[in-house]
């Protein structure tokens, strides 16, 4: 019978979706640490991870109290830069900062 194709296994499929879902994560993920780096600033980010991005929301882990507090005044500056510099389409309503330790701690 002509252009008929064989069947597809399950575990291609899946596999097919998790590549193409970890290849938009990635870009995604990108292009928050990018807005992230140019909102915040270069010292900043060496002491900071975000570390999600989900409804609007940015959870950012900080390394110490004093820079919790220093972003934390900078907030409303930050996310107005962060949403100029963002390509996709979701906007930054809110920043969420955690004392934690950062992948830059080793």
């Amino acid at each position: 019978m002509k252009g008929r194709r064989q069947p597809i296994s399950l575990e291609e499929v899946v596999g097919g979706l998790v590549r193409k879902w970890e290849k938009g994560e990635y870009k995604r993920g990108n292009a928050v640490r990018a807005a992230w780096l140019s909102s915040a600033g270069q010292e900043a980010a060496g002491h900071t991870q975000p570390v999600s991005f989900k409804k609007g929301i940015l959870m950012v882990v900080v390394e110490n109290s004093g820079w919790l507090y220093k972003l934390t005044m900078e907030k409303r500056n930050i996310i107005a830069k962060f949403n100029e510099e963002y390509t996709g389409r979701q906007k930054l309503a809110e920043i969420r900062f955690r004392i934690g330790k950062t992948e830059l701690d080793g």
